[in-house]
């Protein structure tokens, strides 16, 4: 379908993630401690410091624009206090009228702002009075709503904090001038699955529906889990004490554990104390990466259920070739073949680490195996038996 409906609704979609874009870059601003909201206060909010009205337009911005004076009413409404912030910003992809009072909005006082804003205004009124319209423009009407004179105090409180920022990068643009600023760390053919995965983080449902709030701890976590998952480089498994963790596993009662058990059912129980080491590793492991935020829960997801995928297939195969008939013994050591040479397998990366331990992925083994029997469609077993 090549052509567009006239309700194609494609250039709001544009510019409500321009607004998510421009609540990232303030988000990499935010102290630990400080919050951004999106659409709760107004388009993007800083912790009581900035308010940003996000203006996604390709027209100019002239005197009479609405964008200018919906905004200014806007931040004059009762419900929002100026007060609370150091700066109020218009930003916006326009660029001032040939002939626009506005453009040197920023190098004014309040006061200049309002004789800038009340000249605007009469002229306003003085066209409509020579014209043979009845009905005033809806820029004269907001016009009119900002400079009534029972709202002056206020008003005089916005012209001092307002700023305009025109002419800002296009969607496309501003992109690229992010991933060039923020993602230098990125391998260039992973910088567009990053920026899918943080715009998925910042328009995620949980936070849109429980006040649109992010936190600067949370941004940071996500930056670095990101940035993990697809920077150029190697990462470094985290350290981990193993003569600390032998002497654990050595003062722990296994037997009553179903890893403890599946082992002993095939006669390995003296394999037991080194898979025990291995879980505790895994574990251990798993606590580190996430509190580092170098991976998130659900890539330990992805990569458990991965290796138990592999696992049941091998077993399967395995038992194929298993002949019937086989005493005990031969069970046994059909079973321990089995479990030695799945613990000697190359072990599969986890995201971007250049090398993951065995006792990482042997770990993840033994904690499948020490899971409830209804956890999964099938258990894993060592046994070459069903």
């Amino acid at each position: 379908m090549d052509v567009k409906l006239d309700f194609d609704a494609t250039k709001l979609f544009i510019a409500l993630k321009y607004q998510i874009l421009v609540a990232m870059e303030c988000c990499h601003l935010l102290g630990d401690d400080e919050s951004l909201w999106i659409e709760v206060f107004g388009d993007v909010t800083v912790s009581d410091k900035k308010q940003i009205e996000v203006k996604y337009y390709a027209d100019n911005l002239t005197d009479s624009h609405h964008n200018f004076w919906k905004t200014l009413n806007n931040w004059l409404k009762p419900e929002f206090d100026c007060r609370k912030y150091t700066n109020l910003v218009l930003l916006t992809t326009q660029i001032f009228g040939e002939n626009a009072s506005l453009k040197s909005w920023d190098s004014l006082t309040a006061e200049e702002r309002l004789k800038v804003l009340e000249d605007i205004y009469n002229a306003a009124e003085a066209r409509l009075a020579e014209s043979d319209k009845a009905i005033a423009s809806k820029s004269l009407k907001l016009q009119r709503e900002v400079l009534a004179y029972e709202r002056r105090s206020d008003l005089m409180d916005v012209l001092e904090k307002m700023q305009i920022a025109t002419d800002q990068p296009n969607l496309t643009e501003r992109i690229a001038r992010y991933q060039k600023q923020c993602l230098r760390a990125v391998w260039d053919h992973r910088c567009d699955e990053y920026m899918n995965d943080m715009f998925g983080f910042m328009t995620s449902p949980i936070l849109m529906t429980s006040g649109w709030q992010i936190t600067g701890q949370a941004f940071t976590s996500k930056t670095r889990e990101l940035t993990s998952r697809y920077m150029a480089g190697t990462l470094k498994f985290p350290e981990v004490d193993h003569e600390m963790l032998e002497c654990t596993a050595n003062g722990m009662d296994v037997q009553p554990r179903r890893f403890a058990k599946k082992l002993s059912e095939i006669g390995a129980d003296s394999s037991i104390r080194d898979a025990t080491v291995d879980l505790l590793c895994a574990q251990h492991y798993i606590s580190e990466l996430i509190e580092d935020c170098t991976v998130s829960q659900s890539d330990i997801k992805d990569y458990t259920r991965n290796q138990y995928k592999s696992h049941i297939s091998s077993r399967r195969s395995y038992l194929v070739d298993c002949p019937a008939g086989l005493s005990i013994a031969d069970l046994h050591k059909k079973s321990q073949k089995f479990y030695f040479e799945r613990c000697a397998l190359q072990v599969d990366r986890l995201c971007g680490y250049d090398h993951t331990p065995s006792e990482f992925r042997n770990g993840i083994y033994q904690m499948l195996a020490d899971e409830e029997p209804s956890t999964r469609s099938q258990e894993l077993h060592w046994k070459m038996w069903e």
